[in-house]
Parts: structure tokens; sequence; C-alpha cells
């Protein structure tokens, strides 16, 4: 760090003294000065621009439709996180919880990335999960769409298969689902997968046709894809919800009255 020493002459009047912004004796205007540091604060700020051109994708409805259940456990089941009127008059609580689907490359966490996420933020939809069903099922095909039925893919992924001469992706796909009720997140193991003891028991192995942009599961259940609660006791869920920050999202509430009252600052109706 630079410092630089000046000395001032005092003459017994007031004096004003000018600081540049930077610890350079530079001849630049103020102006010049503050257009700098804006430049320089900003570029540190901002991430670098990332290309986030994706392709749509649709589940492949060629193979039939597909049944797309959550089980949760017992001691933490929707229905007893949620009442009748709470779903019924569809409480805020039940808006603002929703599901989570990530893509990734691979199912080993150590060397994986994520492709993309999706959300189901309608969690009660007459046409595919009616109070009180034990379990959500949430249909997917070409007649019954949902918010999971379209993925948004990534182009820069696409191109790293095309440009290997290669039409299809094989990625892996894993569930959640955040309560905002309770403010906590629940995790989801493939039932398929319920045997095994690796990482790849999260997940739902999915094929990505790069021609025709559709998605399907590999999985032995079909159609019905099965999501299985893991315990809320578990150390691995209690870590992803340690990362979980929540806060309340206050909405405006605004004054009746058709007529400001400037003494009072209040409105009264006229």
């Amino acid at each position: 760090m630079s410092i630089i020493r000046e000395t001032i002459k005092f003459n017994n009047q007031n004096i004003k003294l000018k600081f540049t912004l930077d610890s350079d004796n530079n001849f630049l205007g103020y102006q010049q000065e503050v257009d700098n540091l804006t430049t320089a604060t900003a570029n540190e700020l901002i991430n670098p621009v990332i290309d986030a051109e994706v392709r749509r994708f649709n589940y492949k409805s060629s193979i039939g439709a597909m049944y797309l259940k959550f089980y949760f456990s017992n001691s933490n089941t929707l229905l007893n996180s949620f009442t009748a009127d709470e779903f019924i008059n569809k409480d805020v609580k039940v808006l603002n919880s929703f599901f989570i689907l990530n893509y990734y490359n691979t199912y080993n966490s150590n060397t994986q990335s994520k492709i993309f996420t999706n959300y189901l933020t309608k969690i009660y939809d007459k046409s595919n999960y009616r109070y009180p069903l034990t379990e959500p099922n949430y249909k997917i095909f070409d007649n019954t769409v949902n918010q999971f039925y379209n993925w948004y893919v990534p182009q820069s992924y696409i191109n790293l298969y095309l440009e290997s001469g290669l039409t299809t992706a094989i990625g892996y796909t894993k569930f959640s689902f955040y309560n905002a009720k309770s403010g906590r997140v629940s995790l989801f193991y493939n039932y398929d997968n319920e045997e095994l003891l690796t990482p790849e028991k999260m997940y739902f192995k999915t094929e990505l046709d790069l021609v025709n942009m559709t998605w399907k599961f590999l999985t032995l259940s079909l159609p019905d894809a099965k999501a299985y609660e893991i315990s809320s006791t578990s150390a691995y869920v209690t870590r992803v919800n340690n990362t979980v920050n929540n806060f309340e999202n206050k909405k405006q509430v605004y004054p009746s009255g058709n007529t400001f009252q400037n003494t009072t600052g209040t409105y009264i109706n006229v």
C-alpha cells in the first residue's frame, strides 16, 4: 500500500482539502475517478457472463404415461405436514412448498456437475394429486402436462455429446421437497435402488434423446417411478438442512381509503 504525504501551509484561514478516491496521484478529474472506481467494483462483484441458452425437452410420451410417486416417511408424511383446510384453501404454506428436480452428469458426488434444476411448485393439482391420498402421485403424459413434463437443458451440455457424435446423453436425476410450513428439506431415494450401498441409490438414471429432444427414466418399476423419503433424523438430511436459510417473505399491506390525510399520514374514505 502506497502512502502519499503532503505538506499543507497553515494561513489562519479555512482550507478545503480534496482527497482522491484511490491511492494513485493521477491527473484525473473527480468524475473520471468515480467512473473508474465504479467499473472496478462492478467487475469484482458481478460473476462472469455464462451462456444460458437452453433447449426444451419433453417427456417421451411414446413409451406411455409415467406416474411419479413420492412416499414420505411415517414421521413426516405430507398429510401430517399440512391440514385438509390448508390444501383445500390453498394456504400460503402449501403454495410456497415445492418439489425440486436436479439433473447431474454422474451419481458420483465427488466428480459430478449439476446440469440444471427444475421445480414443481403446484404440489396440489386436481388432475394429479387429490387430498387425502397417502402420497403425491403425479401423472406425466402429453395429455397431463405438469411442471416436470418439460425440462430445460443447457445447449452447452447438449453440444458436448453432439460434437462427439452421440445422439443420447445419460444422466442422473435426484428429487427433494421443500416444506414451507416446517422450513425443512426432504430428500428422496430411488426405490429401485433400495438395496444399493453406493450414492447411486439416490438417483433415477435418465436418458436424453438429443435429436427428438425428449427425456425418460431408465428404471425397472416403470410406469411407476417411486421416490422414498430418507429418514429426517439421518445425518445426511441434517447436513443438508443446516445449509438452508429460511426467511419470512412478507408482502405489502396497502392502506384502505381513497383520500390521503397529510396531517396524520393516513387514508380515509370520502
